[in-house]
């Protein structure tokens, strides 16, 4: 489970966490907390752009991968999670998702813009696909444009939506920085 300090809590619940970015920035101290919570720390969250931390986990590969589980929503007006390494989206985003690789879940759902150097989908995307390579897994949906230099559809996979190969692989490349710092 999300806490809104950014933390993880052991306690899990069998109903999706829903992290709203507009509601995050206006709750005051008092509200945003429980009556024998310490103090939040302070995160800034901007109605243009929130950055929602994912930690790595090891997925025996040697690199860490950053998950967002079944049990959590994450909806926000200009939401943007960005990622630099792997991704993986097994519950809910109405945002969008930026990484070097991104894998959508089996159950994983995106509306919004996903884009990254590699994207995986076996769940699915409402919205448009920016991806070097691209490839739709049997079971994928997708509506919406998706935008690539290779694209691979399994057998299985739902596609509606204009599909356009890029001249270079640059223009496809993702924009890892955070607008708030520019880094």
């Amino acid at each position: 489970m999300f806490t809104r300090n950014g933390s993880t809590s052991p306690k899990a619940s069998a109903e999706p966490q829903r992290i709203d970015a507009l509601r995050l920035q206006t709750l005051s101290p008092a509200t945003a907390r429980g009556p024998s919570e310490p103090p939040p720390t302070q995160h800034h969250y901007s109605t243009a752009e929130a950055v929602i931390p994912t930690g790595p986990v090891n997925d025996g590969s040697g690199s860490g991968i950053s998950i967002i589980g079944q049990d959590l929503t994450i909806i926000g007006q200009g939401l943007r999670i960005i990622s630099k390494g792997k991704i993986r989206v097994e519950g809910e985003i109405q945002g969008d998702v930026v990484g070097t690789e991104v894998i959508i879940g089996d159950v994983g759902k995106v509306t919004g813009v996903v884009s990254a150097e590699t994207i995986t989908v076996f769940g699915s995307i409402m919205g448009t696909i920016r991806g070097v390579r691209v490839l739709l897994e049997s079971g994928a949906k997708v509506e919406g444009d998706v935008h690539h230099q290779t694209l691979t559809v399994d057998e299985g996979a739902q596609l509606e939506g204009r599909v356009r190969r890029a001249q270079n692989a640059d223009e496809l490349k993702p924009d890892l920085t955070d607008g708030a710092t520019g880094s």
